[in-house]
């Protein structure tokens, strides 16, 4: 963490407002072997090509020591951050699976991501729960309160492709599902970990599927499961989870 500050602050200098971990290592349940360390960085005005350079370079430097799924970052305004929206603005962002781009083309690819995530703002709702700030003020100073609708349409996102991902990433799969029908009753955002473990105890029918989830996921088992169970639970808990939105919240 220290080495990604000083990333931060060479980059962007004055313009850097703070740099904040979110995702598990906020809201708990990291595992080296399992997670990704999720980071945004907020600056005050947009910054300039040589500024993403330098900041792209020296995350490229540190790829080595980060975990075995990477760092996920995404530069944003922090104008963005006062006013979220849906989905949200981004200057820059990055993540394993544009490594390569950025080292084919560094200017090129530095300029052309740039845009807008619908990720965001469940990105923003963890980071004022549970941001931890590693420079700048305290992440709720600079991350202003983000409407349910706006969270659910983006964790929603995130799990409408279900039916595919529960075949690729089928643990990640079962426990996100798990957060999101938890964040459709109570409004509380959850790790992967305690989503699964909320999971377990409210949704007992699948409680076998789940815990075996949470085993692989948090002690490394390994995860075998029937495939027509896994998306028995996928069907069964889309289903629920709009059912649950809807009925406290209307459509979304």
């Amino acid at each position: 963490m220290p080495r990604l500050r000083a990333a931060c602050e060479a980059s962007f200098g004055e313009n850097l407002l703070g740099a904040y971990a979110h995702g598990s290592l906020a809201l708990g349940g990291f595992r080296w072997e399992a997670s990704d360390i999720d980071l945004l960085v907020v600056v005050c005005a947009p910054p300039a090509l040589e500024n993403k350079m330098s900041f792209v370079r020296a995350l490229l430097a540190l790829e080595a020591d980060c975990p075995p799924k990477g760092l996920e970052m995404s530069v944003v305004l922090a104008e963005a951050c006062a006013h979220p929206g849906h989905p949200a603005p981004f200057e820059l962002h990055g993540s394993p699976m544009h490594w390569p781009r950025f080292r084919g083309d560094l200017a090129g690819a530095c300029a052309a991501m740039r845009g807008e995530d619908p990720d965001l703002a469940a990105h923003f709702a963890v980071a004022r729960e549970a941001g931890i700030a590693l420079c700048g003020p305290a992440a709720r100073m600079v991350f202003a309160p983000v409407p349910r609708e706006m969270v659910f349409a983006s964790v929603w996102q995130d799990v409408a492709s279900a039916r595919e991902s529960i075949h690729s990433d089928p643990v990640y799969t079962i426990l996100n599902l798990c957060r999101t029908l938890a964040f459709a009753r109570d409004g509380r955002m959850r790790s992967k970990a305690a989503g699964g473990a909320w999971g377990e105890e409210n949704v007992p029918e699948f409680a076998p599927l789940i815990r075996a989830a949470r085993r692989a996921y948090e002690g490394g088992e390994p995860f075998a499961a029937d495939g027509a169970a896994c998306a028995a639970f996928v069907e069964a808990m889309l289903g629920r989870i709009e059912r649950e939105w809807e009925e406290k919240n209307g459509a979304h």
